[in-house]
């Protein structure tokens, strides 16, 4: 999560990965990809002796390809499409940015919308998702956003925001 303040202009900002952050999704995503990649011809041939398995020939043959490049391929694979989808999560994660005014979502690099702070009648969280609602119950966000759910509840009652619920932990 990170932080942001401009000069005269009370400013919060929240959600999305830091370097570091962005370092150890990356790499846990691409280990955890390599591993997959080196068991999968274990755990194929393990699944197609059981009876109830769909789909046994597809299984079978992942199974038994023991090819010497396969024993390098896979893993690397795995590798490679666990920081793709490392990559894809971290771009995909939306980013609050908080003023007075109101709340500018992004994702992907751009503005996705713009809550007007007039709107918002509610904020709070539910399971690991942060929630923004009007008067009405209509809900302007619902979404995941990365970081500490205490700094998050923090920042939104800084610039005045309603939360509702108790704070984190308690």
């Amino acid at each position: 999560m990170t932080s942001s303040r401009s000069p005269g202009e009370a400013a919060e900002t929240i959600g999305g990965f830091g370097r570091q952050d962005r370092l150890w999704v990356i790499g846990l995503f691409g280990l955890g990809g390599a591993v997959v990649g080196a068991i999968l011809p274990y755990a194929a041939r393990l699944a197609a002796d059981l009876p109830w398995m769909p789909f046994e020939g597809p299984v079978r043959l992942l199974g038994d390809s023991d090819q010497q490049w396969l024993l390098v391929g896979r893993p690397l694979l795995g590798l490679v499409a666990g920081v793709v989808f490392s990559a894809w999560v971290i771009i995909n994660t939306p980013v609050l940015h908080l003023s007075g005014e109101g709340i500018r979502v992004e994702r992907r690099g751009a503005v996705e919308r713009v809550i007007d702070r007039s709107t918002v009648a509610a904020v709070y969280r539910r399971r690991s998702h942060t929630v923004i609602e009007t008067r009405e119950g209509r809900r302007l966000f619902d979404d995941e956003v990365e970081g500490d759910k205490t700094a998050i509840r923090d920042a939104f009652v800084r610039l005045g925001y309603p939360w509702e619920g108790p704070p984190p932990g308690a």
